[in-house]
């Protein structure tokens, strides 16, 4: 008796803390640029997932960190390089993690992964 109770309680808290698998809402936004607002800081993303397409409103925050591969100063290879949401041009493949906050996205990291 004492198992099965053990076994419905640990169940119970892997059901309410998520069992530590990143929710949807949490899982990086792979996709395509499809739009830059830079005056009301929106980057707008196509992303597939599960045989699905969708665009995705994205907020950008003064602390969002945005990064983009270029060569490095010796030319020998490539690194993470500082960027702006104004260098994002639509076209561009990127990885965004996000949170949700309410009913949006909200960007921690936005790493430019292919530029067209």
């Amino acid at each position: 008796m004492c198992s099965i109770l053990r076994i419905l309680m640990l169940s119970a808290i892997f059901v309410v803390t998520g069992g530590g698998v990143v929710l949807g809402d949490e899982a990086p936004i792979t996709g395509t640029v499809k739009a830059v607002d830079a005056t009301k800081k929106i980057l707008t993303v196509e992303a597939a997932a599960k045989g699905k397409t969708r665009q995705v409103e994205i907020d950008i925050k003064p602390e969002t960190k945005i990064v983009r591969f270029a060569r490095t100063a010796d030319g020998k290879g490539f690194g993470e390089q500082p960027a702006t949401l104004e260098d994002i041009r639509p076209g561009w493949t990127v990885t965004v993690k996000t949170q949700h906050q309410g009913d949006r996205e909200v960007a921690e990291t936005v790493r430019v992964v292919h530029e067209r």
